[in-house]
């Protein structure tokens, strides 16, 4: 067997010595280290395969070796770590401050959206004010005006679109006095006033109002001791005794008895003209008191002028009116003269002769004919021989 003398330089560990180990190998070792399969080699070539096997497999393993730490490297350090979570930090902090930055510049610009829409608002809200101001200022006008005019109704969509559901306040004043800043035309503006009051809604509103408009009448006499008293007053009394209002009711009294008491003074005067304006002018409210203007009181009965006083039921407009007023007369001529009798009916029968043609000359209407022999019966209540016929008889003799 053929052997190889394998001289090793270890100058890296004793370099200094130089020296050199000479280790006997077999030939047959060598081979096997190298290629079993190739047999027969000479020793210096087996020897070249050997050393170029060994770099191979050096080469291999140092390959393997990375390969290996690549994939699966090795645990870090607590240096490698920290500087990784410092990594981490100065990133999550540069972040930070470009997130927090943006978001500054953005609430920056919100606030100047904000300062912005706020003083837009602010404008907006007093241009919005100031324009209400206006209309509210345009429809207290035309409610005065609307009042001023007697158109009500007009008055009165004014007013709700003015007071928008609140409480009128000094409005009601306000309408009264404006009523009475001009002179002329005063009554006819007052009427108008009293127009507006029976549309308001609202027994408490229009008993306020009442209260103020009879303090302007009592200021004016020419119309406190007109039948525009009367007129306040049977408006006033709808809503007076409505509920427990004693104030209301109270005030009510304060008109109506001294209105009362003029009109029923004037008629024995014979001054009709301002209870037959009445009648005419407001013919459903003079139908409310018509038979209290004329029943007369009995001392005033005894001494009126009856001539005079005879004439009063055909001054009056309405067929209806006047046969309502001889039916009141003739009455108390029953009630009160049941001796001396006969005179008194032969004046009424001569006027209500008249009544009976303006009657029939007019609208001829079926209530008012039936009023009228409802009144000629009542002739013959003292006397049942002698009848309406037989008065009015006499009276035409007294004109022969």
């Amino acid at each position: 067997m053929r052997a190889i003398i394998l001289a090793l330089g270890f100058g890296f560990v004793v370099s200094t010595l130089a020296q050199h180990c000479v280790i006997e190998v077999s030939q047959d070792s060598v081979n096997r280290l190298v290629d079993p399969n190739q047999s027969g080699l000479p020793c210096d070539i087996l020897w070249s395969n050997l050393l170029l096997h060994f770099q191979n497999t050096r080469k291999n393993l140092t390959t393997c070796e990375q390969s290996e730490l690549t994939a699966h490297p090795s645990e870090p350090s607590f240096s490698d770590c920290q500087q990784k979570l410092e990594n981490v930090k100065l990133d999550a902090e540069a972040d930070e401050r470009a997130y927090t930055g943006e978001m500054q510049k953005k609430i920056q610009l919100n606030e100047w959206d904000a300062i912005k829409y706020k003083g837009e608002s602010n404008t907006l809200r007093n241009q919005i004010t100031r324009i209400s101001d206006e209309l509210k200022s345009i429809y207290r006008s035309l409610i005065l005006l609307n009042v001023q005019a007697g158109a009500s109704k007009q008055a009165l969509k004014y007013y709700h679109r003015y007071l928008e559901g609140q409480a009128p306040g000094r409005l009601l004043n306000a309408i009264v006095e404006s009523l009475y800043r001009v002179p002329e035309h005063a009554n006819e503006r007052f009427e108008y006033l009293l127009d507006f009051a029976r549309k308001l809604a609202g027994n408490s509103l229009r008993v306020s109002l009442y209260k103020l408009i009879n303090a302007e009448l009592q200021k004016h006499p020419e119309q406190r001791d007109s039948y525009l008293a009367m007129i306040t007053a049977l408006d006033l009394g709808k809503v007076a005794f409505v509920g427990q209002n004693p104030e209301a009711r109270q005030l009510y009294q304060e008109l109506f008895e001294p209105a009362l008491k003029r009109l029923r003074n004037s008629v024995p005067a014979g001054n009709y003209d301002e209870v037959v304006s009445f009648a005419t002018t407001y013919p459903d409210h003079f139908e409310q008191i018509e038979n209290r203007i004329s029943t007369l009181d009995t001392d005033v009965w005894n001494r009126a002028d009856f001539n005079r006083f005879v004439t009063y039921p055909n001054r009056l407009p309405l067929a209806k009116q006047r046969l309502e007023a001889f039916r009141m007369i003739l009455m108390q001529i029953n009630q009160r003269n049941k001796h001396n009798f006969e005179d008194r009916l032969v004046k009424v029968a001569k006027e209500l002769d008249e009544c009976e043609a303006f009657v029939k000359g007019g609208k001829n209407e079926r209530p008012d004919l039936e009023k009228l022999v409802t009144v000629k019966r009542l002739f013959a209540t003292r006397d049942t021989n002698r009848d309406y016929e037989h008065y009015l008889r006499e009276s035409k003799k007294a004109i022969e």
